[in-house]
């Protein structure tokens, strides 16, 4: 761990223990983007048949002791969805204090007992056999994370 990560992990949101009451919501999206590090899961996302999917994203610990954004299908670990956490990316960004938009979103859902679904796509790319997932996430044409955020904390009751 560099002294950087270690000062700078500090801010990032850290995942709620307590899951069981957890609601989960469906979120639309445009922009697709892809699962990342699935080989380490490829026994359980070669068993799932290719087509349609939904996945749930939950922030979770990872081996090297930051949290990222672990991404679940029918309760089962698929592979992560790829940030910017690290003290180099955020040095780069232009601020020692940046953070991921996506972790400081996830954060704010975790600590409100939110889980984000995404509808998905499980299908074959590239190499041949290779398995890939796409999720649909809100893009640059949609409200920013912290109004959708806001919305999923308190939504507003139909019809007023």
């Amino acid at each position: 761990m560099a002294v950087w990560d270690f000062f700078l992990s500090k801010i990032e949101p850290s995942p709620r223990r307590d899951r069981d009451n957890f609601r989960v919501v469906d979120v639309p999206g445009s922009r697709t983007r892809t699962i990342t590090g699935t080989s380490a899961f490829q026994d359980t996302v070669d068993a799932l048949p290719l087509g349609p999917v939904e996945v749930r994203l939950l922030l979770e610990s990872t081996e090297s002791g930051t949290t990222g954004v672990a991404a679940d299908i029918d309760g089962r670990q698929v592979g992560w969805l790829a940030t910017q956490r690290s003290g180099a990316m955020r040095i780069q960004a232009g601020s020692l204090l940046w953070s991921d938009p996506l972790l400081t979103w996830m954060g704010r859902l975790d600590a409100a007992g939110i889980q984000p679904r995404f509808k998905g796509l499980l299908r074959i790319a590239g190499e041949p056999g290779r398995r890939v997932i796409n999720i649909d996430v809100p893009g640059r044409n949609e409200p920013r994370l912290s109004a959708i955020a806001k919305k999923i904390i308190n939504p507003t009751p139909s019809g007023g």
